[in-house]
């Protein structure tokens, strides 16, 4: 028998937040925007954001209260003129 719920892949827990968080995106042109956390664990963070052009893998800086840093894109869900994207905490500095 297969089971509907899908395989928990995450080695540490998260914990619902909320509050605003900036990521700025990598590159020559480095567009920021601000998203709403979700979750949090000690390696990574879940936000839903209006940004629809992130891509898995893509570096970004972020700023949220006195923590900032870089994290990796791991994945982005669109349902219609809204993402939600896990990010991986690449570096912390804060």
């Amino acid at each position: 028998m297969e089971s509907s719920q899908p395989i928990e892949r995450r080695s540490h827990p998260r914990r619902p937040v909320s509050g605003q968080i900036t990521i700025r995106q990598s590159g020559a042109i480095s567009a920021s925007f601000v998203g709403h956390l979700i979750d949090l664990s000690a390696m990574g963070f879940r936000v839903r954001h209006h940004c629809l052009n992130l891509a898995s893998g893509q570096l970004v800086h972020f700023q949220w209260e006195a923590t900032h840093g870089q994290a990796r894109t791991v994945w982005t869900r669109i349902v219609g003129n809204e993402a939600e994207t896990g990010f991986h905490i690449v570096q912390r500095d804060g």
